[in-house]
């Protein structure tokens, strides 16, 4: 009976050992923390080559990020004539080749002919929408009159100088002279011309790692790592996504 409870006994502590294998395993795999920190720099390095490579891209989605940030921005956004341009001589391109394609190759080279023509098209009404609706303070303001194409900036000024004639005629002529601005601003701060609404809630996608953000005084910071999602005022995040950081959604 000794000898039976003795053998198992030592059976028990080899099938102890046998089954917790990662006791001796963790100990002689133990890595080196000079190797450990190696790996991890590498390791962030090749994250941070990922973000750059993926920030890299054409003028097709260039366009199509500025499109989706010019409709979700409160306020004109830069313009992206050279993307524009490219685009549109790529389109002349495809368009002169298309009479040389069979029929069908001819449609699939069409669709994206359209396809691209319908992005500029949106594009360039989104921000003639902004215009129109704040004409007034961009052409006044220098910081949005460098954003404006030279076009867009003509149509800026003439607008303003249509409505100012219509308003005129309508009914200023006809009140005293001290009431007839348009650009006055009123003993309490309040300004005759509209401004866009910077504080508007916006939804935002990180595109590239930012670290803390503070988007509150009263609260903490906030990691911003890439592909997370915020709702918060536009005038918080306006930096970052002037710097490409974050993307409107």
């Amino acid at each position: 009976m000794e000898t039976d409870n003795l053998y198992s006994q030592d059976l028990d502590s080899q099938l102890d050992g046998l089954g917790n294998p990662g006791f001796d395993l963790q100990h002689k795999h133990a890595k080196d923390p000079d190797a450990m920190d190696t790996e991890e720099h590498a390791q962030n390095a090749a994250e941070s080559e990922s973000d750059d490579e993926e920030l890299i891209e054409d003028d097709l989605s260039i366009l199509m990020r500025a499109w989706v940030n010019e409709r979700n921005a409160p306020d004109l956004l830069d313009y992206q004539g050279t993307a524009i341009e490219n685009l549109m001589e790529l389109v002349d391109f495809q368009t002169q080749k298309i009479k040389s394609q069979p029929g069908l190759l001819a449609n699939i080279l069409k669709m994206d002919v359209d396809r691209v023509k319908y992005l500029v098209r949106s594009y360039l009404r989104a921000r003639l929408a902004k215009i129109e609706d704040h004409a007034a303070h961009y052409v006044r303001d220098d910081v949005y009159k460098e954003r404006l194409s030279r076009s867009e900036l003509e149509y800026a000024k003439g607008f303003v100088a249509l409505e100012e004639k219509h308003m005129r005629r309508s009914f200023l002529d006809q009140l005293p002279p001290h009431l007839r601005g348009l650009d006055e601003t009123a003993g309490n701060g309040m300004d005759m011309v509209t401004k866009p609404d910077l504080d508007a809630a916006v939804f935002c996608r990180v595109r590239s790692n930012v670290g803390e953000f503070q988007f509150d005084a009263s609260e903490d910071p906030i990691v911003m790592k890439r592909n997370n999602i915020f709702i918060t005022r536009y005038s918080i995040i306006r930096n970052l996504l002037e710097d490409g950081k974050v993307e409107l959604i």
